[in-house]
């Protein structure tokens, strides 16, 4: 295996060495007439057969410009510039044109038409990139994400992320539309390259700024796919199936109708190999869980992120069904737009798993884990323009899953001599069904006044979980006092179990802004939100009679928690082209009600914080800027942290909430800069953030007779620090041979405060990261898109300096494809993980998955592929992860797809309609 990733990695560098120097396109560019230097003229190279573009740059201040020259084939070479003619000249192989004088007129001088053949590749109007599709070369019936990887500045990693100008894509639009919400994913896979006129890059501004005309600095990357006039009228779409060995099986169907402004889609994927992947996106439009949530400000915070219908993460083998419909329209000359869709998706798997942790805790545990998950999701926006000055949109949705699961589950608890303390026995089923409905709506009215505005939005939410279940298990404590005859008692308990947690949210803001310049705008707005928070979760013994009604009070809990929220902001908003800045003064008044029904005791409490936002960017170029914002805020507990329920369903670990907790407060700032050259595709990137949470509340342990307690609490007098610093370069290496890389560095440093055992356990983590990318995508002959990852993680506690998981990491992924024709290629992705071994966990982990393959496309268009395709062809997957937390380093193995072979064949399809 060794060998292998030897070959391997000497392969893919030793393709770089083939890339030799080239004569050079070079000269100076200036004004007929005046003799005037042109700087900033977009200088490009295309093929003079099909105008595909090959080479492209910009002149400098001086009016020079340079470019490498192909050692064979036919060449047009245009030089275009604002308000003047553009120049253009036929390139041959046996010329020097090392010392080019071009010579631009001023259209408004020109004495006849110029007539220029071939068309233009890239195009910048204003603060929009825009692409011409059919300039850059891509395989026939490719998808958008296929045209996306060849643009320069534009990248996509393999689950779909882009990347472009430096910046997260957060939504692609189709013809200025949102397409099944605005997930990314569903439009570039689900529509064909060859459909789209234009692909535009801009910073989408946020819709209050489109609005009120206000910009408030707020910008999202955006994708906007411009489609051909003659692709809105027609039917297309993809199906495919695969059957392999192993019972493994996987199929697709993705249909489009477009006519005019209405869009009707469907799609459906179901397999048990892991392919009906969603991103976070997706799963958060349709019903799943995506790992976001959103603060008052408006900020997000991502949490680790696994697609519920994806089977990436679950236990065994996934069974998964991922399906949607959507439908949008306007009407009435665009005074209404409505956009409507709905979502079923169903995973089940089966399968083992082993936890082992050690450190401050030492136990282990193995379980076998039946699951089940159900949902529905529907959503809704309409969008109602009054006038031009008066617009409406209200957005709705709902949602049910169905969750079900029966655990059987063995855990042991040690000693640090590991010996055994405790031993439990658990079996435990669970049915959940979630009920969720939202609404909102937001009306802006706009005065005559450039600027001035006004704003309302109202929201509602209601969540509610509806459960039972029963648990039995078998607790043997050696710690606990023997019975009279020597033995060690054993804990019974028998239990049927009932669940009911509601959270209701009310909510409304208003907010004016009024211009104070033509740079300077004032924002006032206030808002109020109530949160009622009610769980109730009850646990019976079973009777001598057999039923189980009698109720446990230690395990059962009725309790209340609400929130009462005023919030005033107070801001000044200064915008130019170059600098923007922002200062937000928002106040906010909670009242917190919490009541236990069992011990018929309440507490009230109220808190006046001030949170403080400062945001600035500024922008050196259109395509080279520097953004900076800090943001202070408290941190008020959640309802999970407080509510005092003590469970029993994993009588080792035994978790607690803390009524007394009070809010911490989190300074957060960070800082971003990038730089972008759009001709020749390359970026740098730098940034950092440093977070400093005073008083943090965090999860603390006592052992109490083998069994963990772990309790929230604040650390008074205690700040915990984070510090992120990264940065990256990516640039072409030979455009002749379509070489590209990327190298890549990161830092992550962190103080964390807990207490063990009532005692301050101070843990520092170090994380050394560098990454690199190294590819070649040109659609013939070799490609590939490879990542190589070394790293080095450290961890020190102040409890636990004898054990620590301080060690070396390094994992690498990617994709080759070789094009033998092209429609026939053959093709590897592959993952290869080491971890070195560690004083927590003494043996080294290290796996090489390979996943061959090769494809054939046939009949005259290409629409019908066939692919074979193996899966972890050397059979090492092992189901495996590695994790450290607060001195507990823990390691996971469980089961999980392993080598299996498979055929799949699909077809592109399409229909215009007259």
């Amino acid at each position: 295996m060794k060998r292998v990733l030897q070959i391997l990695l000497f392969f893919v560098f030793g393709v770089h060495g083939i890339a030799l120097g080239q004569s050079k396109i070079a000269g100076k560019i200036s004004d007929v007439k005046d003799q005037v230097k042109l700087s900033d003229a977009t200088v490009m190279l295309l093929t003079a057969k099909d105008s595909i573009l090959t080479g492209f740059t910009r002149s400098d201040e001086n009016g020079l410009f340079s470019l490498s020259k192909p050692d064979t084939g036919s060449y047009l070479l245009i030089v275009s510039y604002p308000k003047y003619g553009d120049y253009y000249t036929e390139i041959s192989k046996d010329k020097d044109y090392s010392k080019l004088a071009v010579g631009l007129t001023k259209t408004a001088t020109l004495l006849e038409e110029v007539i220029v053949t071939g068309r233009i590749p890239i195009t910048i109007k204003g603060d929009t990139t825009e692409y011409d599709a059919g300039s850059f070369k891509v395989e026939k019936n490719a998808k958008v994400e296929d045209l996306l990887k060849v643009l320069p500045g534009i990248t996509v990693d393999a689950s779909g992320k882009i990347t472009a100008q430096g910046k997260t894509v957060k939504k692609v639009l189709v013809d200025g539309e949102e397409f099944f919400g605005d997930d990314p994913t569903l439009v570039t896979r689900n529509i064909r390259s060859d459909m789209v006129d234009k692909v535009q890059v801009y910073e989408k501004k946020s819709e209050q700024a489109e609005r009120t005309g206000v910009d408030d600095g707020q910008r999202e990357q955006t994708i906007n796919v411009k489609l051909k006039d003659g692709s809105k009228n027609g039917m297309f779409g993809k199906a495919l199936l695969g059957g392999g060995t192993s019972n493994y099986y996987m199929g697709q169907l993705m249909l489009n109708k477009f006519k005019g402004s209405q869009k009707i889609s469907v799609y459906g994927l179901f397999g048990n190999n892991g392919t009906t992947s969603m991103n976070w996106q997706d799963a958060q439009k349709y019903g799943g869980d995506s790992g976001v949530s959103y603060g008052d400000d408006g900020s997000m915070s991502w949490t680790n992120f696994t697609d519920p219908f994806s089977g990436q993460g679950v236990i065994g083998i996934p069974r998964a069904i991922n399906s949607g419909v959507n439908f949008s329209d306007k009407f009435n000359k665009d005074k209404h737009n409505v956009n409507i869709n709905y979502k079923y998706g169903r995973l089940s798997s089966d399968g083992d798993d082993e936890t082992i942790s050690t450190g401050l805790i030492n136990n282990k545990s193995t379980k076998s884990v039946d699951t089940e998950n159900d949902q529905h999701r529907a959503n809704l926006k309409y969008d109602l323009n009054f006038d031009s000055l008066n617009t409406l949109t209200i957005r709705g949705g709902a949602s049910r899953k169905n969750l079900w699961s029966d655990n059987k589950r063995k855990a042991y608890q040690f000693t640090p001599n590991m010996d055994t303390t405790v031993a439990e026995k658990t079996h435990e089923t669970i049915k959940n069904t979630i009920n969720e409905l939202n609404f909102s709506t937001y009306f802006t009215h706009k005065f005559k006044k450039k600027g001035r505005s006004f704003t309302f939005d109202g929201q509602a939410r209601r969540s509610e979980m509806i459960g039972d279940g029963y648990l039995f298990s078998e607790v043997k404590n050696s710690l606990v006092k023997k019975d009279t005859a020597g033995y060690t008692p054993i804990d019974s308990t028998d239990q049927r179990k009932e669940r009911n947690n509601k959270n209701d949210v009310l909510g409304a803001s208003v907010s004016y802004t009024e211009p104070l310049s033509k740079v300077w705008n004032l924002v006032v707005g206030t808002g109020i939100e109530s949160s009622n928070n009610s769980s109730r979760v009850e646990s019976f013994n079973k009777g001598a009679d057999g039923g189980y009604n009698d109720l446990d009070s230690r395990f059962s809990n009725n309790y209340d928690f609400d929130r009462r929220s005023s919030r005033y902001k107070l801001a000044i908003v200064h915008t130019t082209d170059k600098f923007k800045f922002t200062v937000a003064n928002n106040f906010n008044n909670d009242k917190l009600k919490q009541y236990n029904y069992y011990s018929q005791e309440g507490l009230s409490r109220s808190y006046f914080t001030y949170n403080p936002n400062v945001s600035a960017g500024y922008s050196f170029t259109k395509t080279k800027g520097l953004w900076l914002n800090y943001t202070g805020k408290n941190q008020l507990p959640s309802m999970t942290q407080i509510q005092p329920i003590l469970d029993n369903s994993d009588q080792i670990n035994r978790y607690l909430g803390n009524e007394n907790l009070k809010p911490s407060f989190r300074n957060s700032l960070n800082i971003n800069y990038n730089s972008f050259r759009i001709l020749t595709g390359s970026y740098v990137y730098a940034g950092g953030n440093i977070t400093l949470d005073k008083n943090p509340i965090t999860q603390n342990i006592d052992t109490l007779k083998g069994l963990n307690i772990y309790t929230w609490n604040n650390v008074k007098g205690k700040t915990n620090t984070s510090v992120n610093i990264w940065s990256g370069y990516h640039f072409k290496l030979s455009k002749k041979l379509g070489l590209s890389n990327s190298p890549q560095f990161s830092l992550n440093m962190s103080d964390n405060n807990n207490l063990f055992n009532q005692q301050l356990n101070k843990v520092n983590t170090t994380n050394f990261n560098f990454t690199y990318n190294f590819k070649r995508d040109t659609k013939t002959g070799l490609n590939f898109d490879l990542n190589f990852s070394p790293q080095y993680r450290l961890m020190k506690s102040s409890l636990e300096r004898n054990t620590n998981s301080n060690g070396f990491v390094f994992g690498s992924n990617g994709s080759v494809e070789y094009f033998i024709s092209k429609t026939f290629k053959v093709y590897t992705n592959y993952n290869y993980t080491y971890e070195a071994a560690t004083k927590a966990f003494d043996q080294k982990f290290e796996q090489f998955l390979l996943h061959p393959g090769v494809s054939k496309k046939f009949l005259k268009n290409e629409s019908l592929m066939l692919d074979f395709m193996i899966n972890d062809v050397l059979d090492q997957n092992k189901g495996f992860s590695r994790s450290a937390s607060t001195s507990i380093f823990t390691q996971r193995r469980y089961d999980t797809i392993r080598r299996y072979y498979m055929l799949k064949l699909s077809w592109d399809f399409t229909k215009m309609f007259l």
